[in-house]
């Protein structure tokens, strides 16, 4: 069942366009394999720079909700201030807000600030949008690991930057891969806000423009399938790639709390 809409999307993209239209259903082509629509697709699609801004963007996202929400944890996790539940439940409970009831006032803030139509102003609300799942994890995991760590360190007379950065984040590589892959593979996949925020084709993201790829009167299937392949082959990798991490941080920090 999983496996089946990706290869769906193989088959399409090898389809004339003809048959990608009248035959949905069918997997595999009838009509031989056109290899000739990823030419046309790379032809035609900007993907160097499109596949640049989307790396950008996602890597960004990735290391600002990794240096962010990681202090923001630690703090949950070790350290005593008034309202540090309250805090922590505050920000869980925003997993249960749709993004898209927020779209709106995001939009006018970064016409407010001067953002809008720029990566800064795409790369920030999903820094921010990835905070609660990231403090959820970062949290428990830390909190599962021995105190006398802690405290041992500060016995030693290390300061709390230096618990957080030489000890503490060291151990967290499993959760910090979870993070990594949940939070590229989310803004690497993300169309609805970039397209909201960007106008200007030259900051386009990789699947936005695919979206602008076919401006046919009839969907040209086998040309969007193709543009997908082009889009949907990074992340698999990635994934491949972290897959052991991305389970061990998410069994360490979702359960060990």
């Amino acid at each position: 069942m999983c496996l089946y809409p990706f290869v769906w999307m193989i088959g399409t993209s090898l389809k004339t366009s003809m048959e990608a239209l009248n035959s949905p259903a069918t997997i595999w082509p009838r009509d031989g394999f056109q290899f000739g629509t990823y030419a046309e697709v790379w032809a035609r699609l900007d993907f160097s720079r499109y596949f640049v801004n989307s790396m950008t963007i996602s890597v960004t996202v990735v290391l600002g909700v990794i240096a962010v929400y990681s202090m923001m944890g630690f703090a949950l996790a070790h350290i005593d201030f008034a309202g540090k539940k309250f805090v922590f439940v505050g920000f869980i409970a925003l997993i249960l807000v749709p993004g898209l009831t927020v779209q709106i006032p995001l939009y006018l803030n970064m016409v407010a600030l001067g953002l809008a139509d720029t990566l800064l102003g795409l790369v920030l609300p999903v820094i921010n949008g990835g905070g609660p799942f990231a403090v959820f994890l970062f949290r428990n995991y830390f909190k599962s690991l021995s105190h006398e760590l802690f405290d041992s360190a500060r016995i030693d007379g290390c300061k709390l930057i230096g618990i957080y950065a030489r000890i503490y984040m060291p151990l967290a590589l499993p959760v910090i891969g979870t993070i990594a892959v949940f939070n590229f593979v989310s803004s690497w996949n993300g169309i609805q806000w970039p397209l909201i925020i960007l106008r200007t084709r030259r900051w386009y993201t990789l699947p936005l423009g695919i979206m602008y790829l076919d401006q046919s009167a009839f969907s040209r299937w086998n040309v969007l399938m193709a543009g997908a392949m082009f889009s949907v082959v990074p992340v698999i990798i990635i994934f491949m790639l972290l897959q052991k991490s991305y389970m061990r941080g998410l069994v360490a920090g979702a359960i060990k709390g």
